[in-house]
């Protein structure tokens, strides 16, 4: 037998360590040269097509599309036709030769995940092996598995947007760069767009992007103010007659700014009056800045037939519409509701805020006991009145009332809405016109309101508190005047905003609030859990106030508030 000395056995035994670190690492390999800096971070594209089969055999692939388009057309002034099928034919369609945008462009089954597998390596490697004959950056080498599925990817998952942001300024932006094309009905997708009814020049330039499709004449229209959303029609998967919405969006935006881009590259530059849309996915998928209301407003309003002020109830029954001797009955217990929607037309990112799948009326979508199929099964009271919903009305309030101006007092009050709140809204029939709500006052009655108010039932190491009771009310009451959405609510309830302090106490014209001190004890009682003893209540709702509307002085400035005595010692925590 063979004697393994020390030094043979220490080598045994690192090996299989070498083995591991470095071999592995020639299968999982996240690239020898490290990256170069880019502009922000980098938005890989995350492939992961496995067809049928349960998983993958090998770690997703972090696509990084960006800096391939960059690559090409720095390196061979190419665009997407490298890489994309850009056209096929679709006997479905009324073109039937359509925009796709299909990657990989060999034909392969996409339930199978070795026919996928074979289509991407075969155009990724046969593109890289070109480049890499030609002398020219190749990107990693094609044959080690883990150059593109890396067992710790180079890349880091960012929050960047999965849809497009397609707000008031890009579709401004769009409609001013449209109008300055010689003949804009070229750049349309689709083609032989039959328009219907008397449609203005200016407004024909919609039809670029918007159409509607026939289904009697088989044929795609326009008509004036029937502009719609893409995935009114568009949805995630192919139907008839219309394709899914992802590859309409990469066809129509893409090609048509490949369109514009082709058409500037053949102009003279003197003549050159629009510039060409983006081609990376940053262009349209990233993160931007959200307009403000003002920023809104100044930009041309979107018309499309849409009344200022509506009522919004439940429609009347068609066999009793158009008959005068049929009075219309509202078939529901409460008032309509007169809608501001010019009002809220610049406080929404875009239409789709509210009109969350196509610019209908609401009821066409949520009748009054739901539709599964169109609606997702919301009625048409719930569809407003759902608190969790961004689309309705009081999920839409519930989130502004969590901005830090308002949260110092709706922090507190989480349960449901009084029913003073009902008829805020519930007004009746507004004839199309809306009453103007005039800001609260600044004067007060001091017997009711006091100008400061002293706390001195708890003073021990600290003097007195001395509570600017004026000050603070009038800083609410004037972040409520500069609220539309706030005045509306505030005002249908005398001294409302006592209530912010005031809990549980029952503002009226008549009588003065409670102290607190008529809820509160001053010791904590075991037997009320709900309910803190006298300190507890003060710094709970004065320091809580503070904090959600991050104002000064913080939890910790206590001598901000209690002066302290200077024959008292505070166990060295403040000084005295």
């Amino acid at each position: 037998m063979y004697r393994i000395d020390r030094k043979t056995y220490l080598l045994l035994a690192v090996l299989p360590v070498l083995w591991w670190t470095v071999g592995t690492d020639l299968v999982y390999s996240e690239g020898a040269a490290p990256r170069k800096a880019m502009e922000g971070p980098p938005m890989p594209v995350v492939l992961e097509h496995k067809g049928s089969a349960a998983q993958l055999d090998r770690p997703l692939v972090f696509f990084d599309h960006d800096r391939h388009t960059r690559a090409l057309k720095n390196e061979k002034a190419e665009d997407c036709a490298v890489c994309h099928l850009l056209k096929e034919k679709d006997q479905r369609l009324t073109n039937p030769d359509v925009g796709v945008f299909r990657f990989p462009k060999a034909v392969h089954d996409t339930s199978d995940k070795s026919s996928i597998m074979y289509a991407y390596h075969g155009q990724c490697a046969t593109c890289h092996h070109k480049l890499t004959a030609e002398a020219k950056p190749a990107g990693p080498p094609i044959g080690l598995c883990g150059k593109c599925h890396p067992r710790r990817a180079e890349f880091r998952l960012t929050a960047w947007a999965q849809t497009p942001i397609f707000d008031y300024a890009r579709h401004a932006m769009h409609v001013e760069s449209v109008g300055k094309m010689g003949n804009p009905d070229a750049l349309n997708v689709v083609r032989n767009i039959q328009v219907l009814g008397e449609v203005e020049p200016a407004r024909k330039t919609c039809l670029v992007c918007h159409h509607g499709y026939d289904a009697k004449t088989k044929r795609v229209i326009y008509k004036k103010d029937s502009e719609n959303s893409c995935r009114a029609c568009h949805k995630a998967k192919d139907e008839e007659n219309a394709r899914a919405m992802q590859k309409v969006a990469h066809a129509a935006c893409i090609g048509c700014h490949m369109q514009v881009a082709l058409q500037a590259k053949n102009t003279p530059v003197a003549q050159t009056q629009v510039k060409a849309g983006p081609f990376e996915c940053k262009g349209c998928h990233g993160v931007r800045k959200e307009l403000t209301p003002d920023e809104i407003a100044k930009l041309p309003r979107l018309a499309r037939g849409q009344k200022d002020v509506m009522d919004l109830t439940l429609p009347v029954a068609d066999d009793k519409v158009g008959k005068p001797e049929v009075q219309p009955v509202s078939t529901t217990r409460m008032k309509v509701v007169p809608f501001n929607h010019k009002g809220h037309e610049p406080r929404a990112k875009f239409c789709n805020t509210c009109h969350h799948h196509s610019l209908e009326k609401c009821s066409n979508c949520h009748p009054a006991l739901g539709d599964p199929k169109k609606g997702g099964g919301v009625s048409f009271e719930r569809a407003f009145h759902k608190a969790g919903a961004a689309q309705a009305c009081v999920g839409c309030h519930q989130t502004a009332k969590a901005d830090r101006k308002c949260a110092g007092c709706h922090k507190s009050m989480n349960g449901e809405m009084s029913k003073s709140s009902c008829t805020v809204c519930h007004r009746g029939p507004s004839g199309g016109k809306l009453a103007e709500i005039p800001p609260m006052p600044l004067t007060w009655d001091k017997e009711k309101v006091p100008e400061k108010v002293q706390i001195k039932g708890l003073e021990k190491e600290f003097k007195p508190v001395e509570l600017p009771h004026q000050k603070i009310l009038n800083k609410l009451v004037t972040l409520s005047n500069a609220s539309s959405l706030a005045r509306q609510f505030h005002a249908a309830k005398d001294q409302v905003l006592c209530a912010g302090c005031h809990h549980h106490g029952e503002p009226n014209a008549a009588n003065k609030l409670p102290a607190c001190s008529a809820c509160h004890n001053r010791s904590f009682d075991p037997k009320a859990l709900n309910k803190p003893g006298l300190m507890g209540a003060y710094h709970r709702q004065c320091i809580g106030c503070h904090g959600a509307m991050r104002q000064k002085p913080t939890a910790l400035d206590c001598v901000k508030c209690h002066a302290s005595k200077e024959s008292v010692q505070t166990a060295g925590l403040i000084a005295p």
